[in-house]
């Protein structure tokens, strides 16, 4: 913490499944992960214990989805130089446009992106037409 390091150890016991204590010390080991984002212009990253996800706005689909993935990558430099990784198979993208807009001015629908993981694999994200996060269910158009 600050200056003070102290040297590896193992170890033994960890948090349960749904422990309270578990937000709060996800907080604190991920506060710098977000002061981080406080430099990020028309994007920002949310957490919520062990899921995230990065919002982006602009007036191209195509540029929303840029953003997010040099975000991503931003965040998946600070995840590894911290020890921790994502789950491949969680990581998707969408983007949102709404429904009335001609899709000529926004773009498509981004189709296909990927990231490389700490031991330079590389991973395909899903682009998906809808999504479930936190409970909520969204699609493309947010109908």
């Amino acid at each position: 913490m600050g200056n003070h390091t102290l040297a590896p150890f193992t170890i033994s016991n960890g948090t349960p499944q749904g422990s309270p204590l578990s937000p709060i010390l996800s907080a604190l080991y991920t506060a710098t992960l977000l002061d981080l984002t406080n430099t990020w212009t028309h994007h920002d990253l949310m957490l919520y214990i062990d899921d995230g996800a990065i919002y982006v706005t602009s007036a191209m689909t195509t540029a929303a989805a840029t953003s997010a993935i040099k975000g991503f990558h931003k965040v998946l430099d600070w995840l590894h130089h911290n020890g921790l990784d994502v789950d491949p198979t969680k990581t998707e993208l969408m983007t949102f446009t709404k429904s009335r807009v001609d899709p000529n001015l926004t773009g498509d629908a981004t189709l296909r992106t990927h990231f490389t993981d700490s031991l330079g694999n590389d991973h395909h994200i899903s682009t998906m037409t809808s999504l479930r996060y936190l409970r909520v269910f969204l699609d493309r158009t947010l109908s």
